[in-house]
């Protein structure tokens, strides 16, 4: 149906500003709040580590190769160990192998 079809290309993201839940087109790589203004960068699944923020322990998303992550509820910032380093996305999937079909 195609209100199941517009429903399946949105995504929410919270504002890393004011935490305003924001709603945008799947696919965008920038989101703007519609109340701060603040332009959010917009990374997907692989793209992103997770670590509990180093003073109040809430669960802090932030962009592999991070060195640190200010929570934005508290304010502290959190240092990226090397456990919390991933390689990057092509890396994690493997070499790739050159196709054994020839074309003719």
């Amino acid at each position: 149906c195609i209100m199941c079809n517009s429903v399946s290309e949105m995504a929410q993201i919270v504002c890393g500003s004011c935490r305003q839940l924001l709603t945008y087109l799947r696919g965008a790589r920038h989101v703007q709040c519609s109340c701060c203004q603040t332009l959010n960068l917009v990374l997907e699944a692989h793209q992103v580590g997770q670590v509990k923020c180093g003073s109040c322990a809430i669960l802090l998303i932030y962009p592999y190769g991070a060195s640190s992550v200010r929570c934005s509820c508290c304010r502290f910032v959190t240092e990226i160990g090397a456990h919390n380093i991933r390689p990057p996305w092509s890396e994690q999937q493997g070499p790739s192998h050159p196709s054994t079909h020839t074309v003719q």
